[in-house]
């Protein structure tokens, strides 16, 4: 099991250096104007997931390269916290006495970060006016590393066989943590500021390989891949 540990540790590391070092390669070969944006915005799980979890808080940093007139590079920093997870108020069926409990400790939340490197097409035949702002459409797709920890703990155990059910006796909390490969496409629009300054909002959707495991005395299957939304605003700094 050691052994098994080490290698996808090991496993990790290299997918996450390939990563940077792809990233680090395009900066340095690329002198166009770049921008620096903090970004923020609601991450809305979808496909499963929405079982699980409604819509959190999302913040972010990006990096963007123009290439040219109508193609930046970006890459990017999430950060999310999904919290009380819905398994908290779900009931269990005892098959001793056929009636539903509720687990009164049950807890789950699932922490996000990923580091994703996209590609952002402008259109500018297609720009409109907003409030005496132009607003600048673009569609965007990319690659990058999905790393998330989900924590489970509190849930009675239902595979009790005497009565009275004993609300003390608990499953094994479990934590799974993974680094996933994932991709996303995304639409959205920016619009000018100032001389330095722009204004981004996006719509993306995220698709990771990873997996939630199922819960089925609580009605929660198995999640694969793990899917969301986010919807972004960018505040950029150009340079």
């Amino acid at each position: 099991m050691e052994s098994i540990s080490k290698y996808t540790r090991t496993s990790k590391s290299f997918q996450l250096f390939i990563l940077v070092a792809v990233t680090f390669s395009l900066v340095q070969s690329l002198s166009a104007q770049k921008s620096i944006a903090f970004l923020t915005g609601t991450g809305l799980p979808v496909s499963g997931l929405n079982d699980w979890y409604g819509a959190t808080p999302v913040i972010g940093l990006q990096y963007v390269i123009s290439t040219d007139e109508i193609t930046k590079v970006v890459m990017e920093f999430h950060y999310q916290n999904y919290s009380g997870g819905s398994i908290a108020d779900r009931k269990f069926r005892w098959v001793v006495d056929y009636d539903n409990y509720k687990s009164p400790a049950a807890d789950a939340n699932m922490n996000w970060n990923d580091f994703i490197i996209k590609t952002r097409k402008y259109f500018p035949n297609n720009t409109r006016s907003f409030a005496g702002k132009i607003l600048q459409p673009f569609a965007s797709y990319g690659l990058g590393l999905y790393n998330y920890t989900h924590q489970v703990s509190g849930l009675i155990y239902p595979g009790q066989s005497k009565k009275p059910l004993d609300t003390e006796f608990l499953l094994d909390p479990i934590t799974d943590r993974r680094v996933a490969w994932g991709a996303n496409i995304g639409i959205g629009f920016e619009s000018s500021l100032g001389k330095n300054l722009s204004l981004a909002l996006d719509l993306t959707y995220n698709a990771a390989i990873g997996y939630l495991r199922s819960f089925e005395d609580w009605g929660l299957k198995e999640v694969m891949p793990l899917q969301f939304l986010t919807i972004g605003i960018g505040f950029n700094y150009n340079y």
